[in-house]
């Protein structure tokens, strides 16, 4: 996947001077926290193929250089090392992330829609999908987590009719982002990755059709790691972070 190498380079040289500090593993979400405090997240994805499942990556990566764990940002088989390589990633960008003005009250004014849009959304964000469709606008959602649509109904009319398109930030996690944006490809719209997942560095994206991200960044550290580890989800998580958003191009 050229994702997985585009973001190890950007991020390989902060990577070796930083050293990390805990790891934490929990139900909904992961975060790794660095020696220096900075801290990121990424969502653990418990879905059947991966839920319950013991972590095989035997290193104890506490108290090491964070380019060890950077690494396994390549790895397409071991789950849950991917998923502390974004969660390291982005602890590696909190500083950046944290300087980003918070996300536009009304969405779809930043994306420039037309009245009776259509949106397609990958990944189920209830609060912007009842948002979107309280303004008028067709919306309909892809989310095989939980069971929300079929690949294939959506794609054909989201591939020929959308205005939009919303796409999980987990794309990035499970190796999908570049295979669905493939589907897209005859087409210019306006995309936007969205989730807490999400990498928020606009280098990471140059060569995809993205032009908006929306995650989110770690602020009361403490708070969140408890969240953490009591296996909250994401609107528990969004009480320890903010919100923050960016034109990419």
């Amino acid at each position: 996947m050229e994702l997985n190498t585009k973001i190890f380079s950007v991020f390989a040289e902060e990577a070796e001077r930083a050293v990390i500090n805990e790891v934490h593993i929990g139900l909904g979400y992961t975060a790794i926290t660095l020696q220096d405090g900075r801290c990121g997240l990424c969502a653990t994805l418990c879905d059947p193929e991966h839920s319950f499942s013991v972590n095989t990556d035997t290193n104890d990566y506490e108290g090491r250089s964070a380019y060890q764990l950077l690494r396994h940002i390549k790895d397409e088989d071991n789950h849950l090392s991917r998923v502390m390589a974004i969660a390291l990633v982005n602890a590696l960008n909190q500083t950046f992330a944290k300087s980003l003005p918070e996300g536009p009250k009304d969405l779809h004014k930043e994306l420039d829609l037309p009245v009776g849009a259509k949106v397609a959304m990958i990944g189920h964000f209830t609060p912007i999908f009842e948002k979107f469709e309280e303004t008028g606008f067709e919306v309909r959602s892809l989310d095989l987590g939980r069971k929300i649509g079929k690949p294939e109904k959506f794609y054909p009319w989201a591939t020929a009719q959308a205005d939009a398109l919303i796409l999980t930030a987990t794309s990035i996690v499970n190796n999908s982002m570049e295979e669905v944006l493939d589907r897209f490809a005859s087409r210019t719209i306006p995309i936007v990755v969205m989730g807490p997942s999400t990498i928020l560095r606009s280098e990471v994206y140059e060569d995809l059709p993205i032009q908006f991200l929306a995650g989110s960044v770690a602020i009361v550290t403490r708070d969140l790691l408890k969240a953490v580890r009591n296996g909250r989800g994401t609107l528990d998580i969004h009480h320890q972070a903010k919100k923050v958003f960016m034109q990419i191009r």
